[in-house]
């Protein structure tokens, strides 16, 4: 009968050659071994699969291959093969510390009235505004995680989400919206939660580190504004006036925009909209 791993690593995967070492090789030093990694690619053009494949031999990876442009249908596709009781949902271009998992499974195992996990995102190789707009973000998502339930608002991020398999389930995964797919989520699984008295959890003990490539290529005040929509989820009667900013995300997301933004094209998309 085969093992069961305790912890799927679930994440999506396109033309990451960049940073797929980085990601990879975090796993291998991890002080916590019993988990598998189940990559998500779409028919990646660059060495994105070659580096996958070198590291097979170090690491039990699952690979699927799906040219889906969807953030949420793809975490579904790789927890629907997921074998661990804990999913973590992440990108292949983050980093984690030695004894990352080692905590997040202590956690679980010490508070087994929780089952959600998220935590600081700290921005790698990214402009300075980066670096205060994510520690900023991060403040938010804490405070609003502290809140009585419905005040409360629980937002995992793309690069650090993870939940007890069952939850997953019960909640039926991600919506596959077209962008926005982890604050979705997080909203599900706070209400969830909620009703069946059980607990969400914002640890800033526990961090990873996630390349921001939108702040690289958009630069720092363009990527901020492009990243506006997600206020939607602390406040939601700031969606209304946020519309334009996700429908553009939602475009880009998808691959029919190109990631470019300006103060201009935002006020001209608001305009139009209204």
């Amino acid at each position: 009968m085969e093992e069961k791993p305790k912890i799927s690593i679930i994440a999506p995967c396109l033309n990451e050659e960049k940073h797929l070492p980085t990601f990879l090789n975090s796993l291998t030093k991890q002080t916590f071994k019993d988990f598998e990694v189940i990559i998500i690619d779409g028919e990646s053009k660059d060495k994105s699969l070659e580096i996958i494949e070198a590291y097979k031999s170090k690491l039990n990876i699952n690979l699927i291959i799906d040219t889906t442009r969807n953030f949420g249908f793809l975490r579904n596709l790789g927890a629907s093969k997921a074998k661990g009781t804990i999913h973590f949902h992440g990108n292949t271009d983050t980093y984690f510390e030695p004894n990352f998992f080692k905590k997040l499974n202590k956690f679980y195992r010490e508070h087994y009235e929780t089952i959600a996990v998220a935590g600081r995102v700290y921005p790698m190789g990214t402009s300075f505004m980066a670096k205060i707009a994510y520690p900023a973000f991060d403040f938010f998502r804490f405070v609003f995680t502290c809140y009585p339930f419905p005040i409360r608002k629980f937002r995992p991020s793309g690069s650090f989400t993870s939940c007890i398999k069952w939850a997953f389930e019960m909640v039926n995964g991600y919506p596959e919206a077209t962008v926005n797919e982890d604050g979705l989520f997080g909203q599900r699984l706070d209400a969830f939660a909620a009703k069946c008295h059980r607990a969400v959890v914002y640890n800033l003990k526990m961090w990873v580190g996630h390349h921001v490539k939108k702040f690289e290529k958009m630069g720092g005040l363009n990527a901020f504004l492009f990243y506006l929509y997600t206020l939607g989820n602390f406040a939601p009667i700031l969606k209304p006036l946020l519309k334009p900013i996700e429908n553009y995300a939602s475009q880009v997301f998808q691959g029919k925009e190109p990631v470019k933004l300006t103060f201009k094209m935002l006020v001209w998309n608001f305009w139009d909209w209204l």
